[in-house]
């Protein structure tokens, strides 16, 4: 890949990363409720989850996945339970320490949380299949090793831009949470987002459709 083509590409893979989506949506809450270190375990959840995408998108099974309705569905309803499941248990035990940040079992969950979500989330899939094909070049060399390296470059733009979100975010929450009672809002608040992209897992369209919005 050239200078200007690989520059084209980590473009816009920022642009991608900052816009609103469930991914930003679960850094920025976790941030803000439980503290930086909670976000930037979230956001590293999601970088451990490109090693699984992409290797799969590299053997074509992805393109399974986007064809594959049954599939599909086992993906989002699985994804979106367990999400769903994870955030009731936040706002359920909001300010009794369960979920406090600067536990390992609280780190552990956050980097958890991010691998399923991404993982489990089959239009990510599917948005690979649709963006990483455009910047491969057959004629460069072996396609499957191509798209690893982007895969790659990928994740790694996208950990250090996520990373940097979940700072920003963090540092606001650690304001926030002075007040033990603002806090537990702020718990229950990261809950209701878990349960919202879990939701938005389990409702939202055919392959088809996420290839067309991808």
């Amino acid at each position: 890949m050239d200078v200007v083509t690989l520059l084209l590409f980590v473009s816009a893979v920022v642009v991608l990363t900052v816009t609103p989506g469930p991914d930003l949506f679960l850094i920025v809450g976790r941030g803000i409720a439980q503290g930086r270190a909670a976000a930037l375990f979230t956001a590293f959840g999601f970088f451990l989850a490109g090693f699984v995408q992409v290797p799969l998108l590299a053997l074509g099974l992805a393109g399974v996945v986007a064809k594959n309705p049954v599939l599909f569905d086992v993906l989002r309803y699985g994804g979106g339970a367990y999400l769903m499941w994870r955030g009731l248990r936040m706002v359920l035990h909001a300010g009794r320490g369960v979920a406090a940040p600067a536990t390992q079992a609280s780190a552990g969950a956050a980097m958890r949380e991010g691998f399923v979500a991404s993982l489990l989330n089959p239009k990510s899939h599917v948005f690979l299949l649709a963006f990483l094909p455009q910047f491969v070049r057959p004629e460069a060399g072996s396609v499957m090793v191509q798209f690893l390296v982007l895969g790659i470059v990928m994740r790694v733009v996208a950990l250090l831009v996520e990373g940097g979100i979940a700072l920003f975010a963090g540092s606001i929450g650690q304001r926030l949470r002075r007040s033990s009672r603002l806090g537990a809002w702020l718990e229950r608040l990261a809950g209701c987002l878990l349960v919202a992209v879990g939701l938005r897992l389990v409702l939202m369209g055919r392959p088809e459709d996420a290839v067309a919005r991808a």
